[in-house]
Formats: C-alpha cells, sequence, structure tokens
C-alpha cells in the first residue's frame, strides 16, 4: 500500500504539473496567436496605408491625364474656331473691300458728274453774260441814238 500512496500523491503533482503545463502552453500559443492577429492587423494597416497612398497617388496621376487630355481636347476646339473665325473675318473683309471699291467706283462717278455740272453751268453762266451784256449795248447804242435824235430835235426847235 505504501506503494500505492506515493504513486497517488505523485499522480495529483503530476497532473498539475501536467495541467499547469498545458496552461501554460495554452498561454504560450494564445500569446503567440495574439502577436500574429497584431503582426497581421499591422501588416494589414500597412498594406491599407501602401494603398491608400498609391490610390490617391494613381488618382493625382489619372486627374493629370484627363486635364492634358481636356486641354488637348479645347486646344484644338479653339484652334477650330479660330480657324473659322478667320475664315469669316476673311469673308466679311473681302465683302466690305468690294463694297468700298464699289462706293469709291461711285463717288468717282459723282464727283465727275458733279465737274461736268459745273462746267456745263459756267457755260451757261458765261452765254448768259455775253447776252446780257450784247442786250446792254445794245441798249447803250439805242440809248445813245434816242438821246442824240432827242438833242437834234431840241436843238431844231430852238
Amino acid at each position: 500500500m505504501s506503494d500505492k500512496r506515493p504513486s497517488r500523491a505523485a499522480a495529483p503533482m503530476a497532473a498539475e504539473d501536467g495541467l499547469l503545463l498545458l496552461q501554460s502552453q495554452a498561454l504560450a500559443e494564445e500569446e503567440e496567436a495574439k502577436m500574429k492577429g497584431e503582426m497581421l492587423t499591422r501588416f494589414l494597416k500597412d498594406k491599407l496605408a501602401k494603398e491608400e497612398r498609391s490610390s490617391t497617388l494613381n488618382l493625382h496621376k489619372l486627374r493629370t491625364q484627363w486635364r492634358t487630355v481636356l486641354r488637348e481636347v479645347k486646344d484644338k476646339e479653339l484652334h477650330q474656331d479660330i480657324e473659322i473665325l478667320s475664315q469669316t473675318f476673311a469673308r466679311v473683309m473681302d465683302c466690305k473691300d468690294s463694297v468700298i471699291e464699289s462706293l469709291a467706283t461711285d463717288l468717282e462717278e459723282a464727283e465727275e458728274q458733279h465737274a461736268q455740272a459745273l462746267r456745263s453751268h459756267l457755260y451757261n453762266i458765261d452765254r448768259l453774260l455775253q447776252l446780257q451784256h450784247c442786250r446792254l449795248t445794245c441798249l447803250e447804242e439805242g440809248y445813245g441814238a434816242q438821246l442824240e435824235a432827242l438833242k437834234m430835235e431840241l436843238e431844231a426847235e430852238r
């Protein structure tokens, strides 16, 4: 019996030691799992931060490229608008130049007509002056003749 007692006493000790060993192993495994979880969490947070930075950078690059594309499109549109406006301007200028040339021709013709009318008027005035001068000369001669006749008649009566 004495053999059984120490083995019974040793058995609870061994069971306690085994339990303690199992508990310490469980704690070690739990701490290892906790550390692995923390490391995984840190790794995932770092990866998420890198992805966010990468996403922000890529978004910036996309916006920059999109703006470049939009600028190129706007540049092409503006060049087309300028080309259309310059062609329209050239047509309007041609039209206005032709109107100016037409008006200049009309003005030259009007000046020529005015000069012709002025020459004709001056010619008619000169003829009228000559006619009036002839009439005046005739009247003076008639007056002089009548005056002589009256003088002679007056002297004859005297």
